[in-house]
């Protein structure tokens, strides 16, 4: 049998390998029925003030605590998609990328 190894970038035969991260599942939603109130900032829900899912975490927040937008290599997401801002943090220093 064969055996693949991904080689270090200071390792010579062709071009170095980037190890890749398995794509994770994307969370299971919270139910909307579940959420009466924000999960950051405990803002209650109504008419006005509407309920948006992280896609990282897939818990309920309102706009103000769920604003920032990011693509997710983890779950292969390209385009930028609604994170809350907990979730935003994590992605961009899970991804080494500390331009926050």
């Amino acid at each position: 049998s064969r055996t693949l190894i991904a080689m270090s970038s200071g390792e010579a035969a062709g071009s170095p390998s980037v190890p890749s991260r398995p794509r994770q599942a994307a969370p299971v939603w919270q139910a909307n029925a579940d959420a009466p109130n924000c999960t950051k900032c405990k803002a209650p829900f109504s008419l006005f003030v509407r309920r948006h899912h992280c896609r990282y975490c897939g818990k309920i927040f309102c706009e103000e605590c769920s604003a920032k937008t990011c693509a997710i290599p983890q779950f292969e997401i390209t385009k930028p998609a609604r994170v809350c801002d907990d979730c935003f943090v994590t992605i961009k220093r899970t991804n080494f990328d500390f331009n926050i």
